[in-house]
């Protein structure tokens, strides 16, 4: 039994498989109470399954954008770069090839407002 609590635990993050925990520290939805935890998985997911930079060093940006009730994206920025224009405009694509494809759904009906601010940090620690 011992043998098993000394197990390491599972790495969260994103990737194909996804991951349990993490994912969520990377989505922040600034200061709006939204408590669809599957919804915000979900960002997670779709945008780091789409994300393959080029630039393998250990970069990080936090972007931010606006999910519409359609699930449709608008209002990017970069709130952080990485300090490679490259490596911010591939996030940049991610979030707006997700957007285009509505991949993250329309919002919960049961969440009142008609969009939903999002910040998200592209990190190594999150990406596959």
């Amino acid at each position: 039994a011992s043998a098993k609590r000394d197990a390491a635990a599972p790495v969260a993050g994103g990737g194909p498989k996804g991951g349990a925990g993490a994912d969520v520290a990377t989505v922040q939805t600034e200061g709006v109470v939204f408590p669809y935890d599957g919804y915000i998985d979900n960002i997670a997911r779709q945008l780091m399954l789409r994300f393959e930079p080029a630039d393998k060093r250990p970069l990080t940006v936090i972007v931010r954008f606006v999910i519409h009730r359609d699930g449709s994206v608008k209002d990017f920025s970069v709130r952080r770069s990485s300090g490679s224009f490259g490596f911010d405009n591939e996030a940049r694509g991610v979030v707006e090839a997700v957007g285009r494809s509505r991949a993250f759904g329309p919002l919960p009906q049961g969440f009142s407002d008609d969009v939903l601010p999002v910040t998200f940090t592209f990190a190594p620690e999150f990406v596959r």
